[in-house]
């Protein structure tokens, strides 16, 4: 017969024994390190968390975004309530300094949530790699989720960085897709000359820059899907 006593756990001399609250788990972020660091520290522990997480893994396949190189290549990840778990306990000066950048990078809300629980993550970088924006599409339907839940979610401020912006670079004429999802779309039939704005009206000035940089123009809406852009030629 196995007996347990779940009641409090006495030292000698009757003394209650604590029980440390310490996270065993190393946390996914160093809170040494600037603020650009710490934001591809996120990247990484959500991109690595995908690739563990069958539910994520069948949204993309249901949505034909099932590349072998796409995840890897673009850096996908998934959040799932892991990272904030991970880090210590906010009572402790550590995990009260994690809290506090990573809210300030938004991250995670002033609630405590992660800003992207339940979705999938794209990150966009500049051209020397550093995350400048993300983008969060939650996995699970509008009609599953509790009601003014957005299924879409940038990090806080204004958009920033242009997504796969190498392209523009590579590339005489480019995709320009209304939505992240939808370019990688495009780039699993293998369409590798696409980018996207951040929506209807998301078509911002570091889009208007970079395509004027690598001189393209575009016709009619710069934010209509399949609508390419053109690379001018001098003379």
């Amino acid at each position: 017969m196995r007996w347990n006593c779940c009641g409090p756990m006495f030292g000698g001399a009757g003394v209650p024994v604590k029980i440390s609250t310490v996270r065993k788990l190393p946390a996914p972020v160093d809170r040494g390190v600037d603020d650009a660091a710490m934001l591809e520290q996120v990247v990484s522990f959500y991109h690595e968390t995908l690739k563990q997480s069958p539910e994520v893994l069948g949204y993309l396949a249901k949505r034909g975004l099932s590349h072998p190189e796409m995840i890897e290549h673009f850096r996908l990840g998934f959040a799932n309530r892991t990272l904030g778990l991970r880090l210590p306990p906010k009572n402790r000066k550590a995990g009260d300094e994690m809290r506090t950048r990573l809210t300030k990078l938004g991250i995670i809300r002033e609630s405590g949530h992660e800003h992207f629980n339940g979705s999938l993550v794209i990150p966009v970088f500049d051209a020397a790699g550093a995350v400048v924006e993300m983008y969060g599409r939650k996995i699970t339907e509008a009609g599953t989720l509790r009601p003014g839940t957005p299924l879409h979610l940038y990090l806080p401020g204004g958009h920033r960085g242009v997504w796969n912006e190498a392209a523009l670079e590579a590339s005489k004429e480019i995709i320009l897709c209304e939505s992240l999802i939808d370019a990688l779309t495009f780039w699993c039939a293998g369409f590798r000359n696409v980018t996207a704005s951040y929506g209807v009206n998301g078509f911002t000035d570091d889009h208007r820059q970079s395509f004027a940089k690598h001189g393209f123009v575009t016709y009619g809406s710069p934010t209509t899907a399949m609508k390419p852009a053109t690379r001018q030629r001098s003379g």
